[in-house]
């Protein structure tokens, strides 16, 4: 089934502008309070203005930029600029550190970053052991340095007309997102137009948004829920699509009654600290008919939340590789709390035992998936055809690694995410990533890294590290080296030095015996 019919973002955008004109598209609201608002032909013309700079920068079909940026404007017209000449967006987590930063422009031999100039430092240096990184485009000032160039001011320089004639199809990539897993180093998961544009229709179909929508988020712009849960099913729908810069547990309420929002989406980190923001008479005079929700949370805390806000709570599981949730409620259906919902259209769900086949109602076991690489799944790995290849089974199921079980009615419950994950605010962790990283210190001989439960976060991260015989270290320092090493949101919030880690006859960490004792 094809329900694109061979367009790209490119023909996408054209048409949204023509069918929709003037209507609102995008409201965009920074941390200072400030909007901009573009309508649908308005923000296809500035789309246009964002593909002819980077035409006129020497940027080409299949070239590589990096965007590091937080939640903007600037984004959405890199991201869908990018697309319509045909070349590919990286979206860069705004909180890696240098060395993760190099690590992905190195891996995709990325030849321009667009990016602000609190972030410019990271990218001067990396120019300096990778020429390939031939420009900066900074937006919001600066430019002024070698090697770089004012975004701003070059795209008022465009014109509105799309300048570049090169053949852009469904299949094309239009963006490589890293992603953490269960090795040292992310994932690069490759996403074509076919599967943006996919993601945006089958997400209004879930959640059955209409052109008078008003779909609010403040989830990361670089993260895949905010693209293709968000922004493509917003724009998809004809509806308007509100970005938030940041979000605040003070003012995120007060966003969604003031834009009147008729969906959001939420992780549990965002409304445990709602929950502890001061009561208003205002708080139940909104407009929200979902809440999109991802992740766990306590019956009671859900009730809290629901009996405070007084909404209505919609639940999906996915992953990057799977583009959307396609386990989720669905429209019209029945809802059945704490399950994750039931498999959605174009996909097949089933729970496997050990030897790979299916098991029964009630039995727990791995979630596996099957759908289109390249349509309704991601095409690959990027360069990594043999991770490609283990992450499916021989008749082409998607291993996800997640452990759920099924009921009758064939809906799933969600058990316990990959192992050797921390899912920490919203955000996938690898353990071995952190383990490596305190492991390069030469007073330490190994090191163990769990996930344990945390009532604001999640999962707090806690590292156990085995030290050499007489070494001077102690846990402070440890924690300072990781403050210096890696992103924040994966520095461990626990370290504990022990004498040994508990091991199995070939060798290897029992963490499961760690996780008891944390």
């Amino acid at each position: 089934m094809d329900i694109i019919n061979g367009q790209s973002l490119r023909e996408a955008w054209d048409d949204l502008a023509q069918l929709h004109g003037d209507k609102a598209a995008l409201i965009f609201e920074d941390v200072a309070g400030h909007t901009r608002q573009y309508g649908y032909a308005q923000l296809n013309d500035e789309i246009n203005r964002a593909a002819n700079l980077f035409s006129s920068r020497g940027i080409s079909k299949g070239d590589r930029v990096a965007l590091h940026l937080n939640n903007s404007v600037e984004f959405i017209l890199c991201w869908f600029g990018l697309a319509k000449i045909g070349a590919i967006m990286v979206p860069i987590n705004t909180h890696l550190l240098q060395e993760e930063c190099a690590y992905i422009v190195a891996q995709c031999r990325v030849k321009t970053v667009v990016t602000r100039p609190e972030f410019l430092p990271i990218y001067l240096e990396i120019q300096q052991s990778q020429p390939e990184l031939a420009e900066l485009l900074v937006t919001g000032g600066c430019g002024a340095l070698k090697g770089t160039a004012n975004f701003d001011r070059l795209l008022e320089q465009q014109s509105a007309q799309l300048q570049s004639q090169e053949s852009v199809s469904a299949d094309d990539v239009a963006e490589i997102m890293f992603t953490s897993g269960t090795t040292s180093r992310p994932k690069g998961v490759v996403i074509t137009h076919y599967n943006l544009r996919f993601a945006g229709y089958y997400t209004a179909w879930q959640t059955a948004l209409r052109s008078d929508d008003i779909y609010l988020t403040a989830t990361p712009a670089y993260h895949i829920d905010c693209q293709c849960t968000a922004a493509m099913a917003a724009f998809s729908a004809g509806a308007t699509f509100v970005l938030l810069e940041k979000f605040s547990a003070r003012a995120f309420w007060g966003q969604v009654v003031k834009y009147r929002a008729t969906v959001t989406e939420c992780i549990p980190l965002m409304m445990r600290t709602m929950m502890m923001q001061p009561r208003q008479p205002w708080e139940r005079n909104h407009c929200l008919r979902e809440v999109l929700f991802y992740l766990s949370m306590s019956d009671q805390e859900k009730d809290a939340f629901i009996d405070r806000f007084g909404v209505r709570i919609f639940t999906s599981w996915g992953m990057t590789e799977t583009i959307v949730g396609i386990i989720g409620d669905r429209p019209g259906d029945k809802r059945r709390w704490p399950s994750i919902g039931r498999t959605g259209l174009c996909y097949q769900a089933r729970i496997t035992g050990p030897d790979g086949k299916a098991l029964p109602p009630g039995e727990i076991g791995e979630i596996q998936v099957r759908g289109e690489p390249g349509k309704t799944l991601f095409k690959e790995y990027y360069q990594a055809p043999e991770i490609t290849a283990r992450a499916f089974t021989e008749d082409g199921w998607l291993k996800t690694g997640d452990s759920a079980y099924q009921d009758e009615e064939g809906f799933f419950f969600f058990v316990d995410r990959a192992s050797n994950m921390i899912k920490r605010c919203g955000e996938n962790v690898s353990c071995l990533e952190i383990e490596n990283i305190i492991s390069e210190i030469p007073e330490v001989v190994e090191a163990a890294v769990i996930g344990v439960k945390d009532s604001i976060r999640d999962e707090a991260i806690k590292a156990f590290v085995v030290l050499q015989d007489d070494a001077e270290i102690s846990e402070q320092e440890i924690l300072e080296y990781c403050v210096k090493n890696m992103a924040k949101f994966k520095v461990p919030s626990f370290i504990e030095l022990r004498g040994a880690l508990p091991k199995t006859c070939t060798g290897k960490v029992q963490k499961h015996l760690l996780c008891e004792v944390s």
